[in-house]
């Protein structure tokens, strides 16, 4: 991706890398801060965390990831926040890191516009588009980044990432709304419990899987944020999948999992989500 053309065009404004007032970190250059504050909506309406695992590099075809990524584009609006966390095994880069953070500015509305040199109008609204072309892009490289092959794929304890994630990301978003895609099989195999059995998918007892869950105080707060999925139940390679049965009990479990983690379930992709977000 060529930013060359991007980057003075979003300087011309005076920009720069710090975050708007709503967001700690900003990886996007705001088109804003030049003008007078008062005039700017910092309100953050949307936040969307896209939760990526990467051995899922080693499970999604091509146009699994396309299509995925196409999802994203449909989704976003101006003002929309987004974080892009990535995690794995611990084996070499696998941890758990924020891998990418940004906040796409709002356009100034009618009545503020008033108030702004035609000749400001014009740098801010050419911003703004080149603003919303970098930040897709932002995305989709840092998309490609996160589906680099690992050396050493291992099963990675879900749950317990995801108890991270909800209560040291999710839940401290400023949001009114919040979004969580996650790129995932959903296969649990860890301390916790785990869904392989001989070396193959087992058919689980939701009820029983959710029990052990409470025993082991696992639930977690998603600050009521709305839960979609993509990639249940694909094997690694992309060839084979969890069989019917099995997956009707692998949704009916973390169907569960996010309603007593304070979150709604709204879409689960088997591989792929059939409809869009929203």
């Amino acid at each position: 991706m060529k930013r060359s053309w991007i980057l003075p065009a979003l300087l011309t404004l005076g920009c720069s890398l710090s975050a708007n007032a709503a967001i700690d970190r900003n990886d996007v250059p705001s088109c804003t801060s030049s003008l007078p504050q008062e005039l700017v909506n910092h309100s953050n309406e949307r936040e969307l965390f896209i939760v990526l695992d990467r051995t899922m590099a080693h499970s999604l075809h091509d146009n699994m990831k396309s299509e995925m990524y196409q999802q994203i584009k449909r989704f976003l609006e101006p003002g929309d926040a987004v974080q892009m966390v990535q995690f794995s095994s611990f084996y070499n880069d696998g941890y758990t890191n924020i891998a990418f953070q940004g906040k796409t500015d709002l356009p100034l509305a009618p009545e503020q516009r008033n108030h702004v040199r035609k000749s400001q109008l014009a740098k801010l609204d050419k911003c703004l588009k080149k603003q919303s072309v970098f930040f897709v892009n932002k995305i989709g490289q840092t998309l490609k980044d996160s589906f680099v092959a690992q050396e050493t794929p291992t099963n990675t304890e879900l749950i317990g990432t995801l108890s991270d994630i909800a209560s040291q990301i999710v839940a401290n978003s400023s949001a009114k709304r919040k979004v969580v895609l996650l790129v995932s099989d959903m296969l649990e195999n860890s301390d916790i419990t785990s869904f392989y059995g001989n070396g193959r998918i087992r058919t689980i007892d939701p009820q029983k899987e959710l029990a052990l869950v409470s025993q082991k105080s696992m639930f977690t707060d998603f600050a009521n944020a709305d839960i979609y999925i993509i990639g249940t139940g694909v094997l690694p390679g992309g060839q084979s999948y969890v069989s019917t049965q099995k997956m009707k009990q692998l949704q009916t479990f973390w169907q569960g999992y996010f309603q007593q983690s304070n979150a709604k379930l709204l879409g689960m992709g088997r591989p792929m989500l059939l409809s869009q977000m929203k």
